[in-house]
């Protein structure tokens, strides 16, 4: 079973019991007890002295440190450097958490994917993917969208939109900024750690039929230009990243391929879609 992660009363993430066992193992040797477990209820919360941002990011920082070098939990090994938030439930930020440990804490994550698309002169619509390097830590050689990332600290999903397709695609910003916000997806990832929950913003980007994409970071191994139907055909084999193939369902919706006159499951398609998370969110404007 899971236990449930609280701030201040709210629900912000969830943590296998494995996990909960070797974090509490941890803080058996800490000087300070970060964390204060309820077994019967099944939650973990911060300690009473940990009662803002400033003092939970340290604290958890310097646990998590610990834990890496100790290598209590496998996720850390893939260290990113990059702090991602966790927003309470008056949408401030209660604590900056290593995103490498965003799966053990099963807090909600944010980032952006962009359609990158093309129209024919014929008016046939194709759809660039890429093709995730085979040295990717997660879902080596599967496909994904022609750009993608996780929004960290202080970045907007604009900006972030704007980076990725930079970094992944070679698409400069003057061609970035035409991308169009097309809403967001929203679902749950099943990990070996428990449950996910994640929001990603979605942009089309319609790109010139003779513009071609170019890796640049290494998180790419190629780019593919398919017509709907390929990508049809390469999600029934399985070949796509499961949120990226989430974001490709909900691009053929939103294109009017997939109807509810083709499709029987259409509802329950757009609900997976759309999953509504019980999480705190930040606000905008």
């Amino acid at each position: 079973g899971l236990y449930t992660f609280l701030i201040n009363g709210s629900t912000v993430g969830h943590m296998s019991a494995n996990d909960v066992t070797a974090l509490r193992g941890i803080l058996k040797e800490h000087p300070r007890p970060v964390f204060k477990f309820d077994d019967t209820q099944r939650t973990l919360s911060f300690s009473d002295e940990f009662n803002d941002c400033t003092t939970r990011s340290a604290a958890v920082a310097e646990l998590l440190a610990q834990m890496r070098s100790e290598k209590t939990w496998a996720p850390l090994s893939k260290w990113r450097d990059e702090l991602y938030p966790i927003y309470d439930s008056s949408a401030g930020v209660a604590v900056m958490i290593e995103r490498a440990a965003s799966s053990n804490f099963g807090i909600r994550t944010y980032g952006v994917h962009i359609n990158g698309f093309t129209h024919s002169a014929t008016g046939e619509l194709r759809m660039w993917v890429g093709r995730r390097s085979l040295s990717k830590p997660t879902w080596p050689g599967y496909l994904d969208q022609i750009a993608a990332g996780g929004i960290g600290d202080g970045m907007g999903a604009w900006e972030c939109m704007v980076k990725e397709c930079g970094e992944e695609a070679g698409i400069p910003p003057e061609l970035a900024r035409h991308g169009r916000f097309a809403g967001t997806i929203q679902y749950f990832t099943r990990t070996e750690m428990g449950l996910q929950p994640e929001t990603q913003f979605v942009f089309d980007l319609e790109l010139p039929s003779d513009f071609v994409p170019v890796p640049t970071d290494g998180e790419v191994e190629s780019f593919l230009h398919l017509t709907l139907d390929e990508a049809v055909e390469r999600l029934k084999l399985g070949q796509f990243k499961p949120n990226c193939a989430a974001c490709v369902v909900d691009f053929l919706v939103r294109h009017g391929v997939v109807t509810p006159d083709n499709e029987p499951d259409y509802l329950a398609i757009l609900d997976c879609l759309h999953r509504p998370l019980p999480h705190p969110a930040p606000r905008f404007c």
